[in-house]
């Protein structure tokens, strides 16, 4: 409810209401058709072809950001299959990453680099894009002794349906190179048992304002969620370095190198970044949407 006296803008609306409408996609879907709610607070891929057919009747806007809202394939580097850093970055070069995002995400969001900064980020530095290369990932698996590839088991979670998808994608791709992946897709509360633990995981992380942010804890030596248990001195200087320097032009010079690193000596496959979207009825003014889901409802009005 508006309360008045509030020290920032005054809020138009008398109040806003949130139902929950369950588990079930299509349920959120009929609400927002039929005129009981006025939008939801985020859609999945598996909504938005019908919100696409509501934007004409009954008057639907989809709203949408890209983040940096991610999830990674990455290989714990003390483990004996993915010590040699030719097999992870083969492992990069087998996976056409626009592809996969148009398949797990509908082409929402944007492809990613392999090395966890994304372009919404303001330090992020565009190096020339990492596209697929079968042929050169084959000559990295040959020179670090695996001529014919391997076999592995990578673990994901069942939800986010996108996730498992993006997965199965990447395993098409890992083929080529004659890498055979298993997939064991797992419920989500059983997956985060799994999630310290297997050499192979497939893990989503949220979006952060900074791209030093996410690097610091999941890649720094020793961190708590460093997940790849990757340990790089260089890499830990340049990003004590980054985060040290305020001027964001400087910053971005360095995570030049900092990404050029990951792309060479990192743990990750990283397939996408995803957008964030919603549908709102379109008499709904002053909603943008967030690339965390943050919602500012001083700023609306009907």
């Amino acid at each position: 409810k508006r309360r008045d006296g509030y020290w920032g803008k005054k809020a138009a609306l008398d109040e806003v209401q949130f139902i929950d409408n369950g588990d079930d996609p299509a349920a959120a879907i009929a609400a927002l058709a039929s005129g009981q709610v006025d939008g939801m607070m985020e859609a999945s891929t598996s909504q938005y072809a019908a919100l696409q057919k509501m934007q004409k009747d009954p008057g639907v806007v989809i709203h949408r950001v890209t983040t940096g809202q991610t999830a990674v394939a990455r290989m714990q580097q003390d483990k004996d299959l993915f010590k040699d850093p030719r097999v992870r970055k083969a492992m990069r070069l087998a996976i056409d990453t626009r592809k996969v995002l148009q398949i797990a995400h509908l082409g929402l969001g944007a492809p990613a680099e392999h090395h966890h900064v994304a372009p919404v980020h303001p330090e992020y530095y565009k190096l020339p894009f990492m596209k697929q290369n079968i042929a050169e990932a084959k000559k990295l698996l040959a020179a670090a002794g695996k001529p014919d590839g391997f076999d592995c088991e990578i673990f994901a979670k069942k939800d986010p349906d996108w996730e498992a998808i993006a997965v199965g994608a990447m395993v098409n791709m890992w083929k080529q190179i004659g890498v055979k992946v298993k997939m064991n897709v797992l419920p989500s509360a059983q997956y985060w048992d799994h999630w310290m633990i297997e050499p192979f995981s497939f893990t989503n992380w949220t979006h952060r304002p900074l791209g030093t942010m996410v690097l610091g804890l999941a890649y720094r030596t020793g961190v708590p969620w460093n997940e790849s248990h990757f340990d790089n001195q260089r890499f830990n200087e340049l990003l004590a370095k980054a985060e040290a320097t305020i001027d964001v032009e400087k910053r971005r010079a360095i995570m030049k190198d900092i990404e050029e690193l990951m792309q060479e000596e990192g743990p990750i496959v990283q397939p996408l970044w995803r957008a964030v979207f919603t549908g709102m009825n379109k008499k709904v003014k002053g909603f943008k949407m967030h690339p965390t889901s943050y919602l500012f409802a001083e700023e609306w009005s009907l």
